[in-house]
This record gives C-alpha cells, structure tokens and sequence, in this order.
C-alpha cells in the first residue's frame, strides 16, 4: 500500500492509536478525516492538524453510521482508505455477576459490531476507486486472550476472523482487506473504573506507528506489530505457554 495520494477516514481517530495513524498520514499530504463519539476530543485533535476534518459519530449507531457515510461520500467521494479503528476495553468479571451491568455488550457494539456497520456502510464507495483499502485494527489477544478482559479479546478474534474471510470474498474486487494486530500500546485503551491492575509491557505510541506504517507500505495483508508477532507465534505453536504468559496462575 502507498502511503501517500489517499483519502482516509479513520473511526476513533481522535486519540491512542487512531490519532496516531491519522497524524502520520496526514503529515503524508494525504486528506485524513477522524471521527469518534467524543465531538470536543475530535475537534481539538483535528484543529491541531489543519486540513485534517472531524465528523462526530457513534459505530455503535447504526444511524451515525449512514449519517456519516452520506456526508463523506458527497463531499469525498474519492474516499479509498478506511481504518476501522474504533474500541474500547473493559474489565467484565464473570465471578462477579454483581459488578456485570448495562455496559457489559458495549465492547461488542463497538469493537465488532461498529467495525462490520462500517464496512458494510462504506464497501459500495471503496468498491468504486480503482484501488482502496479496507483497514481492520485487531490486536495481538486477537491471537490468545487475556483472560481478565474476555468480551474484548472476544471481539478482536472476531475481527481477525472476519478480515481473513472478508479478504476472501473480495478477492476479485479492488479492494484489499488489511489487518493490524497491535501489541499493547501506551494509550488510555482501557483505563476505566474496574480497570485491571497487573500491569503489561507497552508499547511506545510513535513506535507502533512507526511500525504500522511500515508494515503498510509492505504490502502485506495480516501484520502483527511489536510483541504481537511473538504471540501469533506463541499461539500457534505451543498455545498453552502464550496462555500462560498472559494469564498466570499467581498474581
């Protein structure tokens, strides 16, 4: 994939690694347009960015989600990048069914369920470029998951699933099916009330984009990014080591 010459949305693209990705190809000359629930969080990043456009959007909202695809594809309908990057991560307890409340299906609203309105939304304008790129952000517990967020690693292995057969079906299209499986990064991904508190190695955020970046350009249709590719690994070949890495017995 080129870097450059794009039309790019980016969902969630205000803050963590959305914002990242949406900075390096705006600093690409590419036109990059960010939306995200939050409209104060997006319109600040964006004005930070000038050229860069803001749309304020829920995935969860099956209604956000045409608002959105019919004010980008009126005013950009040479649109030809779509990164679905949008998620949030909670801490569910399971032997806590007390905790368990209203927001226990939101991860899967938003992380699988806004991913698959978004592409279904914007696939018939992406079909229409002679090349485009549909953009899944996964993550390295797509590979094995960590067992004290068990509704977003759920969420992730659904979004590796459907980008490997979503690639399949439109083989023959010019739209090819990507994949970014993120380590964990130095973000606010997660950091809520309940949150976790064992804390894992993290990745520096302009490293992961540097690294995504690159792997982009690779042309390369699955990409596993820093520790991620150990654990695809890991996960592969010797499952219950990587299980047990990521969930100790103790501790």
């Amino acid at each position: 994939m080129k870097l450059a010459g794009h039309t790019v949305l980016i969902t969630g693209g205000g803050t963590g690694l959305g914002g990242g990705l949406a900075a390096a190809f705006h600093e690409k000359g590419n036109k990059v347009i960010i939306t995200g629930r939050r409209e104060k969080v997006i319109q600040e990043f964006a004005a930070r960015h000038p050229g860069m456009e803001d749309i304020t959007a829920d995935v969860a909202q099956e209604g956000d989600v045409q608002r959105l695809f019919r004010q980008v594809s009126e005013k950009h309908p040479d649109l030809d990048v779509l990164i679905n990057n949008a998620g949030i991560m909670q801490w569910p307890d399971f032997t806590k069914l007390e905790t368990l409340d209203d927001r226990l299906f939101d991860e899967i609203e938003i992380n699988l369920k806004g991913l698959i309105r978004m592409t279904a939304a914007f696939l018939p304008l992406l079909s229409k470029q002679k090349e485009a790129a549909l953009v899944n952000i996964s993550s390295g517990l797509a590979y094995m998951p960590l067992a004290i967020s068990p509704i977003y690693c759920s969420t992730k292995a659904a979004i590796h699933s459907f980008s490997m057969a979503l690639r399949h079906q439109l083989r023959n299209s010019p739209v090819k099916v990507l994949e970014i499986a993120p380590p964990g990064v130095e973000s606010d991904l997660g950091k809520t009330d309940g949150a976790a508190q064992r804390d894992y190695p993290r990745m520096k955020l302009d490293a992961f984009v540097k690294e995504t970046m690159k792997a982009l350009e690779s042309g390369k249709a699955e990409m596993p990014i820093g520790q991620a590719k150990m654990l695809r690994i890991l996960s592969r070949f010797v499952p219950s080591v990587a299980f047990g890495i990521l969930n100790p017995a103790k501790g």
